[in-house]
């Protein structure tokens, strides 16, 4: 009675922690990792912060009024001082004034198009994240659900040792077969059961992962839903070059020589003259003016109109040194980018080979082990009857276990090698 006590509450304290356990898809694991994203976050605020700065940009376009004050004092003693025709005793005023750029030689278009390059540049560079984000996602789900698919195989194994195991026990107790027979068994029972625990040491492992990835909100009592094969679509790209052409990291190497081309232009913009027009008005007066009758003081109110032109001479060469400079980063950049584009056409033909041996190695074990599951079965029959010798059934159904895990390596290589193919061709 106690002994079915402890069964019903095993049992339902199995029940409990399985109903406790959510079911999650790839896609759910993909849409979490994205919402608790740090560098998708520190992206938004990039990407906002170059379109504050393009409107800034923009507003000043428009004509700055500023409000200027000022007052100053002079002593006028006759025998020391400024001259009283300049400094009339010292001034006072309070103007408002404005000031319309005419011309600044392209520096305002200029900065324009980079920060538009630059919040291109910071857009790509969030998407990339996401992609490799999506991509670590795929690879530890891939390996969650190899492991989950190597746990329950590993224990289909060792039941099966388990049967062969009373088989050889109640032979070897009637004196059909030796107990060494069993002592064979029983170890090979003995490292199946190791392949169980590391097979679920692996499924922990990318739990963990996948949690962390997460934002770490969620622990590891969940399950993983999926299976392999069927989890991502498989070899559906053809060779085309089109396929990774623009694809993320050449658009964002390209962003990057444009941003700095813009930095040629900028520097180059600096031997240009910057026309400005300029316009005040309000009260200037002198202390002197305040000081006569009221009838003869001079008018304290007016206006001003003008125009202001500042052109460099002569700089020391110091323009030319920074538009040499910045096209050797222009140059620098673009190798960089030719580099990129080799990569990731050597990385696409790469897995694109891979995919295809891993499919056609799939294909194989899979005839193997329809074979491999009858001689186990047969070479078992045939011991029963005393035909063969254990250690053959021992061989046959290692075979069988080899060719399963085989088989579960396969698939694994296969899917993970379409999320890598469909990484490099994400644009």
């Amino acid at each position: 009675m106690r002994s079915m006590r402890t069964v019903i509450i095993v049992l339902l304290a199995a029940i409990s922690v399985a109903s406790a356990q959510q079911g999650l898809t790839l896609q759910r694991c993909v849409e979490l990792a994205k919402a608790f994203s740090l560098k998708s976050q520190a992206s938004d605020a990039a990407i906002r912060a170059s379109v504050l700065a393009r409107e800034e940009l923009q507003k000043s376009a428009l004509p700055q009024f500023k409000v200027n004050s000022e007052v100053s004092y002079a002593p006028n003693s006759g025998t020391f001082g400024y001259d009283p025709a300049i400094t009339d005793g010292g001034q006072v005023g309070g103007r408002v004034s404005v000031e319309q750029s005419l011309y600044d030689g392209g520096v305002r278009r200029l900065k324009s198009e980079q920060l538009s390059v630059e919040h291109s540049s910071l857009t790509k560079e969030k998407e990339l994240d996401e992609r490799d984000l999506k991509f670590a996602v795929e690879q530890l789900f891939i390996e969650g659900l190899q492991a989950q698919r190597s746990i329950a195989l590993q224990q289909e194994s060792a039941q099966q040792l388990q049967e062969y195991l009373d088989l050889v026990d109640r032979l070897s107790k009637g004196g059909a077969a030796s107990y060494t027979d069993v002592l064979k068994t029983r170890l090979q029972l003995q490292s199946a059961e190791r392949s169980i625990h590391k097979a679920h040491e692996s499924l922990a492992t990318a739990k963990y992962g996948l949690a962390e990835l997460m934002g770490g909100t969620i622990d590891t009592n969940f399950v993983l839903e999926g299976t392999l094969g069927a989890l991502l679509p498989g070899d559906k790209y053809g060779p085309d070059q089109a396929a990774y052409a623009n694809n993320l990291d050449i658009a964002l190497a390209e962003l990057n020589v444009n941003k700095s081309t813009f930095e040629t232009e900028l520097a180059r913009s600096e031997r240009m003259p910057i026309i400005s027009a300029i316009a005040d008005a309000g009260l200037l007066t002198s202390f002197d003016n305040l000081r006569v009758a009221p009838s003869d003081r001079l008018g304290v109110y007016g206006y001003m109109v003008g125009v202001t032109l500042e052109v460099p001479l002569f700089t020391w060469g110091a323009t030319d040194l920074r538009v040499q400079q910045h096209e050797l980063a222009t140059r620098a950049l673009t190798l960089q980018l030719e580099g990129v584009k080799r990569s990731v056409a050597a990385e696409y033909r790469k897995t694109q080979l891979q995919l295809s041996n891993a499919s056609q190695r799939l294909q194989s074990i899979r005839t193997s082990l329809k074979a491999a599951e009858e001689n186990f079965a047969l070479t078992k029959a045939k011991y029963a009857a005393g035909g063969v010798l254990s250690l053959e059934v021992l061989s046959a159904q290692q075979m069988l276990t080899d060719l399963r895990i085989d088989e579960l390596d396969a698939l694994t290589d296969t899917e993970s090698l379409s999320a890598k193919l469909e990484q490099i061709t994400s644009r």
